[in-house]
């Protein structure tokens, strides 16, 4: 398992219902081995979930997956992302920061289970 409280279907599906959601799947050999669900506004955008098969992390896969999505962000002319990352996940933390992502502020108990979270941003363009 990749996330401790990982989406269910109803999240995922209400997710990629939504006519501004960005979304992706990795697939090789008909595997999908990673994904991400982003969505945007009129200026910026909100990397929701972006996720690799525990067995393929370490690599690239995700920093593959996170040019795409950046790439598709460009399209839409929208030069900022966000993120939230527990404040306890600092593989997640340390990752983002190896993209570009800068730590902007804190949110206090954002998690079901009261934990913090960091508010990162990237200016893409």
């Amino acid at each position: 398992m990749v996330y401790d409280s990982p989406w269910n279907q109803a999240k995922f599906t209400d997710s990629l219902n939504n006519p501004k959601t960005l979304a992706s799947l990795l697939v090789v050999d008909e595997q999908v081995l990673g994904y991400f669900v982003a969505t945007h506004s009129p200026d910026s955008a909100d990397l929701l979930n972006i996720c690799i098969h525990p067995q393929y992390q370490h690599q690239g896969l995700g920093t593959q997956l996170f040019d795409y999505l950046t790439k598709q962000l460009q399209t839409l002319n929208l030069d900022t992302l966000f993120i939230e990352v527990r404040a306890s996940n600092e593989t997640a933390f340390l990752f983002y920061q190896k993209l570009g992502f800068k730590l902007i502020g804190l949110r206090k108990k954002y998690y079901s289970n009261g934990e913090d979270a960091k508010i990162l941003r990237l200016q893409i363009m």
